[in-house]
């Protein structure tokens, strides 16, 4: 029975528990119909016990439909296709934020083939949002592959699929956590022409409808070719000369106030600082 329905009956059988209670405090007080009371009793006794049995009923079903994270992880069972997965006591796991082809749809093959050869048998740890669980009763959570090196970070997969080109953006819902860095690993791979955005027709232009490509504005001046960033995560005022790492992913919008210098210098006097090989 789905958590929903334990809820519901339980409260439903609590305030029957209360009225019938009301009614036998009622006929104590006035003295009257000691047989009424004595079946009345009876069945706020069983009524009660019932309300107590689906709320326990439902502490159950949360205990088992949520492995949660931290120290605790679970083992990916099976992979559905390029969004679901099956973990421990047969729980089926949807991928917060991405939208992985269908059976039958352009790539959808790559996408399933990609996430088994990364997390299946393998264990991963799970991390919720705001939702609990989807219509179709499935647990809603980031899905992180603990690294086996400590000088190696864990590998957030919703966001390597977006990157790699196997999965486009879902903007439905309220998770928000993550979300504008999934988009802009969506958006870096649709760039770099990876996966369904190279080998799947009118993908991006179903993409521009779900959320649209950051801005790319080109320079003014072919010989100004370093980029002045303002980073949306906190890096302040940087600037990427040719060459750079990321310089290619980089993306330039006037409209955000970012500019193309012709020299460092000329970026430096503006307030930029030029970027670290690791951002």
């Amino acid at each position: 029975m789905k958590k929903w329905n334990f809820r519901k009956l339980g409260r439903l059988f609590l305030g029957l528990a209360v009225i019938i209670g009301a009614i036998i405090s009622v006929l104590t007080l006035t003295g009257t119909n000691e047989i009424l009371r004595k079946y009345l009793a009876g069945v706020f006794i069983f009524i009660i016990s019932i309300g107590m049995a689906l709320y326990q009923g439902e502490s159950d079903l949360n205990l088992d439909m949520a492995p949660e994270s931290g120290a605790n992880l679970v083992t990916v069972i099976r992979v559905i296709d390029g969004d679901s997965i099956i973990v421990d006591r047969d729980i089926e796991v949807r991928l917060i934020g991405i939208d992985a082809p269908e059976s039958g749809e352009c790539f959808f093959q790559e996408s399933r083939d990609a996430l088994i050869e990364l997390i299946n048998g393998k264990n991963v740890e799970l991390k919720k949002d705001i939702s609990g669980m989807d219509d179709f009763g499935r647990l809603l959570r980031y899905v992180f592959l603990p690294s086996d090196s400590e000088y190696e970070d864990a590998i957030f997969v919703n966001q390597y699929l977006l990157e790699q080109g196997y999965a486009d953006v879902l903007p439905l819902g309220q998770d928000m956590a993550y979300r504008r860095f999934l988009t802009s690993s969506r958006n870096q791979a649709i760039t770099k022409r990876k996966g369904i955005w190279e080998a799947c027709e009118n993908q991006e232009e179903k993409a521009e409808t779900i959320f649209p490509l950051e801005k790319n504005n080109s320079p003014i001046d072919s010989k100004c070719l370093i980029k002045g960033n303002i980073s949306e995560h906190g890096y302040g005022k940087t600037y990427f000369s040719p060459g750079d790492p990321n310089y290619e992913s980089v993306k330039i919008s006037f409209n955000k106030g970012e500019q193309y210098f012709c020299t460092k210098e000329e970026a430096e006097a503006a307030g930029y600082k030029k970027a670290s090989t690791s951002y």
